[in-house]
């Protein structure tokens, strides 16, 4: 049975799939004849297109702002504290099932890694990083700042022959030196320095000698730089993570705020001259008397003439026997002469709000509150300061996570390839080798900077009563305050034993600090009746 033509009223049947000129748009944003759309039809383009066209002035402006705004300054010093901060710890807790071992084996597996990996990584003599200035944590803060600000990091896995116990050095490379070599155009293998396969995979990756804005030196050459060696062992690590599809190279997430931060910071340093100016002129002298009697006035002759003479005997007679109250003069000013302040009255009265609402729209897109891009927490109470904490936090877990992903963990592979192949690791029986499980390995915690308390005394009540109904546990809620639990337990352990042996408990300890106190303030002292 065939399905019946739909017949207009005029006889004329329609057309599936087709709208009429003037049919209204199915959705409000294809829109074209309104106000506020009209003239918003933005090109449609690839994430590369959109990308790398415009990256390299996004760079730069990105790096102007981190020299030169306070704001986007003040902005990735608090990422990059959030992030790394004082330094990330891998807690190692490698696979028993996925590496074919007893849980036993695991735990001393894990805590070899833990012990390699932090004999590299604190090495005073900074053999970590290939040019020898920084220690782990300082190299992986620098990737960290180039990640906040221009939204990738790049890192070189390096071997300096005859170094040390660990030959194995970490070579941080700026993103602007990654471009395409002799200025190539961008291709389907080739895009903004990043080789490709035909399934997008990254291959290799160009490097330029030198920065593009490096004055020293002559000559300009680039390396092929592979992503890794035939086995798998990490070479460049490309600390980055696309927000679309087909994206080889990001954009500085400081783009969208380019015209707000440019305005603002306009609008600050306008303010400030004109507060500059208004107290440069302070006051004036302003005479009521005609403009033909103050000219006439002013030529010598007028000095001798008699009409100046009583003015010039009062003005004699205040210099000499001067009017002053409560100690500070009054001034006395020839007739018709009065003193008038210069200052203008400008409108200031919503320049705070009006300060605000950009602070906001900044640190939304950096993922913060402006209380914590400001460090102003003058208006917050403690469920507030609660609620920005937490929706921050969750914002801080995805980009430490992003981050760790990409650097540290390949990182810290090189390192424990290097510790198995010269015996600082010990494989357990029957253990499945590196390169056949690295998830395996790998296994484990990053724990970085702490989240900190706003009031110690109830969050530490509530970790105790999470940790008492089983939702949380001690590993958790020390990883929450950049703490290893072992350590934390180690240290009590040793305490305990300490306190022990002297004789003492907890409890006399907390006695003896209370009665030192009360002797420190006898006011505090109570008397029994």
């Amino acid at each position: 049975m065939m399905r019946p033509a739909l017949v207009a009223a005029d006889g004329v049947t329609p057309l599936f799939g087709q709208a009429s000129a003037s049919a209204q748009p199915m959705h409000r944003g294809a829109e074209t004849r309104s106000q506020a759309l009209s003239n918003w039809n933005p090109p449609g383009a690839s994430a590369d297109m959109a990308a790398l066209r415009e990256r390299r002035l996004i760079a730069n402006r990105a790096e102007d702002l981190a020299r030169n705004n306070p704001i986007a300054i003040a902005a990735i010093t608090r990422l990059v504290d959030m992030i790394v901060g004082a330094g990330l710890r891998f807690s190692s807790k490698p696979s028993a099932a996925a590496l074919g071992i007893t849980r036993d084996q695991a735990l001393d597996l894990g805590k070899q890694i833990e012990r390699e990996l932090a004999r590299h990584a604190n090495d005073p003599r900074k053999r970590w990083d290939a040019q020898r200035k920084v220690s782990a944590n300082g190299l992986y803060r620098l990737m960290a700042r180039s990640f906040v600000k221009l939204d990738e990091a790049c890192v070189v896995a390096t071997w300096r022959e005859g170094q040390g116990p660990y030959e194995t050095a970490f070579l941080a490379v700026d993103p602007e030196r990654l471009a395409n070599p002799t200025w190539k155009s961008d291709s389907d293998t080739l895009r903004g320095g990043v080789e490709i396969d035909g399934y997008g995979a990254p291959v290799a990756y160009h490097i330029r000698n030198r920065h593009p804005g490096d004055g020293f030196g002559s000559g300009v050459s680039w390396e092929r730089v592979p992503r890794e060696t035939a086995w798998g062992r990490p070479v460049f690590c490309h600390v980055f993570e696309p927000e679309r599809e087909d994206q080889n190279r990001p954009i500085s997430p400081f783009a969208a705020l380019m015209p707000i931060l440019r305005m603002k910071g306009t609008l600050s340093e306008l303010e400030l001259a004109a507060a500059a100016v208004n107290a440069m002129y302070a006051t004036y002298i302003k005479s009521n008397l005609p403009f033909a009697e103050v000219a006439a006035s002013m030529e010598p002759e007028a000095f001798n003439s008699a009409t100046n003479s009583y003015a010039d005997k009062r003005l004699d007679f205040y210099e000499a026997a001067p009017v002053k109250i409560g100690g500070v003069r009054v001034p006395v000013l020839p007739v018709g002469d009065e003193i008038s302040m210069a200052g203008q009255g400008r409108e200031r009265a919503g320049m705070g709000e009006f300060d605000d609402i950009f602070n906001d729209q900044i640190a939304a897109r950096m993922g913060m509150s402006r209380q914590q891009v400001l460090m102003n927490f003058a208006k917050l109470n403690y469920s507030s300061s609660r609620t920005v904490l937490n929706e921050t936090w969750r914002m801080v877990r995805r980009k430490v996570a992003s981050f760790v992903e990409q650097g540290p963990i390949p990182m810290a592979l090189c390192v424990v390839e290097e510790a198995i192949d010269k015996g600082y690791i010990r494989m357990p029986p029957r253990c499945r080798p590196l390169w056949d499980e690295p998830a395996g390995w790998m296994a484990g915690r990053w724990i970085g900077p702490g989240r900190g308390w706003v009031d110690p005394v109830k969050e530490a009540e509530s970790a105790s009563l999470r940790m008492e109904t089983m939702v949380s546990t001690l590993e958790m809620e020390c990883a929450e305050q950049g703490l290893d639990y072992e350590e934390v337990l180690d240290q009590i352990q040793r305490e305990e034993a300490e306190i022990t042996s002297r004789g003492l408990t907890r409890a006399t300890v907390i006695s003896r600090i209370a009665a030192r106190s009360a002797q420190a303030d006898p006011a505090e002292e109570t008397t029994a009746p």
